[in-house]
C-alpha cells in the first residue's frame, strides 16, 4: 500500500511548510509529521473519513486543523486535496459568491 498526492495536495504541503517555517520551524515540522501520520492511518483505516456526498468514492478526514480529501483504490491512498479547516472545500469554491464590493 502506498500514498499518492495530487499536484494540488503536494503544492499545499510545500506552501504550508514554507509559510509556517517563517514563523515557527518546529510547528512546521509538527504539522507535516501530523499530516503524514494521518495519511498512514488512512492506509490502515480507509473508512475513517466521512463520505463526501457530492463526490462518490471520496472521503474527508480531519487531522488537527487540516482536512484531507482522499479515496482508496487498489491499495493506493489517493489524496486529492489538503487544506486548512478554515479554507473552503474545493468542491464549494465554484459556488462561492463573487466579491460584490467592486
Amino acid at each position: 500500500m502506498r500514498i499518492r498526492l495530487s499536484k494540488d495536495a503536494a503544492l499545499f504541503l510545500r506552501s504550508e511548510q514554507r509559510y509556517l517555517e517563517r514563523f515557527n520551524p518546529r510547528a512546521a515540522e509538527a504539522v507535516l509529521r501530523q499530516l503524514r501520520g494521518s495519511m498512514r492511518l488512512l492506509l490502515d483505516y480507509p473508512q475513517a473519513g466521512s463520505p463526501i456526498e457530492a463526490l462518490e468514492g471520496r472521503r474527508r478526514f480531519v487531522s488537527g486543523e487540516y482536512v484531507i480529501d482522499y479515496r482508496m483504490e487498489k491499495g493506493i491512498l489517493s489524496v486529492s486535496h489538503i487544506r486548512h479547516g478554515r479554507q473552503l472545500p474545493p468542491d464549494l469554491l465554484a459556488d462561492a459568491p463573487a466579491d460584490e464590493g467592486n
